[in-house]
């Protein structure tokens, strides 16, 4: 038992690699709390994992602070490593470990594909994920802008009168992991029917809404919305 065996403030767990994240934290005794997640790979093999066991590595990375890459040397694919990272959180530390000890760390720097300064940020059909979750992680930074961005409306009959949801489905490491990404928006008067792909203009204000519970998220004001068509890759992805 977790709790009978370790009692002092902090405790360090060494977690298989081979187990889910989900299923540790399910296990863990509900008065602990995750400090700091560390992960370390093998930066010689760690392709040819993703490549066969992709829903396990970014099982690994979504959530840590910090990812180790040891063994790492010079003909390595840095870059091919940071997208990867960068694919599953924009927020992890990312670490290079040579055979010797030393390290250095990954100063690749990741713009946004959009400009989140523009009086009017246009997402591209290929990058509503990556907005979707910068959006997520880091809320303050999109209040009061105003987005373009193309989405389906998803079926809310069960909302208050002047809100909806829109959203695009979206697949994070495989197709067993795909669910809909969706956003709460308010406009007045009828709400569009369900499962219409719809163009949409809209100011973020970061708030309570009924389509997230109790949580706060991004509403969206809708300023206008007309008819759009289906991108050409409907499931929205980071690759």
């Amino acid at each position: 038992d977790l709790e009978e065996k370790y009692k002092p403030d902090r405790v360090m767990i060494e977690y298989n690699g081979m187990w889910m994240l989900n299923d540790l934290f399910t296990e863990m005794p509900e008065n602990w709390l995750v400090y700091q997640e560390y992960s370390f790979a093998d930066s010689q093999t760690f392709l040819s994992y993703n490549t066969n066991m992709r829903q396990l590595t970014y099982d690994k990375l979504q959530s840590c602070d910090v990812i180790v890459f040891n063994r790492y040397s010079d003909d390595v694919d840095m870059m091919t490593l940071h997208q990867i990272v960068r694919g599953a959180s924009r927020r992890a530390e990312i670490i290079y470990e040579y055979p010797s000890g030393d390290i250095i760390p990954d100063n690749i720097e990741d713009p946004l594909p959009y400009d989140l300064d523009a009086d009017l940020i246009e997402i591209e059909d290929r990058d509503y994920a990556i907005w979707y979750r910068d959006m997520g992680e880091e809320m303050d930074k999109y209040q009061d802008k105003v987005v373009k961005f193309k989405a389906i409306t998803a079926n809310s009959s069960k909302l208050p009168k002047g809100t909806f949801v829109v959203g695009r489905q979206l697949m994070t490491c495989c197709i067993e992991d795909i669910q809909m990404a969706g956003l709460a928006c308010e406009k007045p008067g009828k709400k569009p029917e369900p499962k219409q792909w719809l163009s949409i203009t809209a100011k973020i204000d970061i708030a309570r809404s009924p389509a997230y519970g109790s949580k706060i998220g991004p509403v969206l004001h809708v300023i206008s919305y007309e008819p759009a068509e289906a991108p050409e890759q409907e499931i929205a992805t980071f690759f």
